[in-house]
């Protein structure tokens, strides 16, 4: 967006005119219809995208929480953007309510972002009537360097590709939504339907016929207009916005088009590649965890004594939590009034009622309480008499005797050469002492 603000002196002006209509070059080397360099760099979390277009830097960040549906349509969700202008990119720019070029810029990413349907908002419902997903795209502009608009298109493109919201499931008999963390369920991804690239032309009062793409800052101070041009890869005309006091005629405007779709294609392309490369890592990144493997491990930390034998700590009675449902305890703020989590129905499925038993870590397995052992027939001892099966106690007590005993027995040393007599010195004596101790043992057994 051209910027009034910004200052440029004549004899500049008239050097960047005169390298276009006579040498058709610009100050950074680059033809009238070339564009800079693009660079992404996703964020650690889903959704953020960082996007660097020459020296203009644009940070997306998407998020999502659960709204009720606004207006007529209840079964589908809504999508927002807002655009920040950060005062770290320009000294112009100053906190607080947004300025004429974020709203400007806004207003196109609503056009070709939201009133395109680019994102499938029918997929955003959770429970129809009550519960859909609320998209939110923030723009923050870092570096205001030229093209603002094209580098916000981009990242905002970028982020919504990137994002994963939060999985949730309603049950179907108490009508109740909990939305599931990372760590249990895997996130969903947004149902995008294309991507929208806005593409910058600038134009000259002086010199008729002449525009140059991806203006930067200095040459939109200099161009007398601009017009933003937004398609898809497929060479969908998304949305167009004209600005500045420079006419266009409309053979110009059909030019920029086609001059548009072919850096669309490119823009969507290179788009694609680097985030392949950025979901590899994530899936490389990536950890699942046991649903109770956490719960155990905080269990162990404040016991010591957690899970040795005889202490039945995996045995608790009817109605006490899961070990696993310390992940879903936080996940759930569509709970009930009371409190209650659908950690069981979102773990079991569609299984039995004996597949819905807790999963108990090796680490921390007891024997089996008296009432859920089978009696175990009587045994008939040496001496005839009838002795019941013996219970956990002491068959731990046998197993601790039994080690006790076997510790108690001394295993005798294997004979090494550090046993033989001697000083150690002369080897040959010591092992003539030794063949004559087995000979004189032999002799005493002949006389016998």
């Amino acid at each position: 967006m051209a910027r009034d603000d910004l200052l440029i002196s004549t004899n500049e002006r008239e050097f960047i005119l005169r390298a276009l209509r006579e040498n058709e070059l610009r100050v950074d080397g680059r033809g009238p219809l070339d564009v800079r360099r693009t660079a992404y760099r996703f964020g650690p979390r889903d959704g953020q995208c960082e996007v660097t277009l020459g020296q203009t830097r644009v940070l997306a960040v998407v998020s999502a929480t659960l709204e009720q549906p606004s207006g007529g349509r209840s079964n589908e969700g809504s999508v927002s953007i807002n655009v920040e202008f950060s005062p770290m990119a320009s000294p112009n720019f100053e906190p607080g309510r947004p300025g004429e070029e974020a709203s400007e810029v806004a207003v196109v990413l609503e056009r070709a972002i939201r009133e395109t349907g680019a994102v499938d908002v029918e997929s955003l419902c959770v429970l129809a009537g009550k519960h859909v997903w609320h998209v939110r795209c923030d723009v923050h502009v870092l570096d205001a360097c030229g093209n603002v608009v094209g580098a916000s298109s981009l990242a905002a493109a970028a982020a919504l590709l990137s994002f994963r919201r939060p999985e949730a499931t309603v049950s179907p008999e108490t009508r109740r939504v909990v939305v599931h963390p990372a760590a249990t369920r895997e996130p969903v991804a947004l149902a995008l339907r294309h991507l929208p690239v806005a593409v910058t032309f600038g134009f000259f009062e002086e010199t008729d016929g002449l525009l140059i793409l991806d203006p930067t800052v200095k040459e939109e101070a200099v161009s007398g207009g601009e017009m933003v041009v937004v398609l898809n890869a497929r060479d969908e005309l998304c949305a167009v916005h004209k600005g500045g006091g420079c006419a266009v005629a409309p053979g110009e405007i059909m030019r920029c088009v086609r001059l548009a779709s072919r850096v669309a294609k490119e823009a969507v392309a290179e788009l694609k590649r680097a985030h392949a490369a950025w979901e590899e890592t994530r899936n490389k990144r990536r950890v699942r965890r046991h649903y109770g493997a956490e719960a155990a491990a905080a269990a162990a930390a404040a016991n010591p004594d957690f899970g040795l034998p005889g202490r039945k700590d995996h045995l608790r009675e009817t109605g006490e939590p899961r070990a696993g449902a310390a992940g879903a305890a936080d996940a759930g703020p569509l709970d009930d009034a009371e409190g209650k989590s659908d950690s069981e129905e979102d773990h079991m499925g569609e299984g039995s009622a004996d597949d819905a038993e807790e999963h108990v870590p090796l680490g921390v397995m007891a024997p089996a309480s008296e009432s859920e052992e089978e009696p175990e027939p009587e045994r008939q001892t040496a001496n005839g008499k009838r002795a019941a099966a013996a219970d956990d106690d002491d068959v731990l007590g046998a197993f601790d005797e039994a080690e006790k005993r076997a510790g108690s027995k001394k295993k005798k040393k294997k004979a090494g050469w550090d046993d033989l007599p001697g000083d150690g010195d002369d080897l040959a004596a010591a092992i003539k002492s030794k063949v004559d101790k087995k000979r004189g043992a032999k002799a005493k057994g002949k006389k016998r």
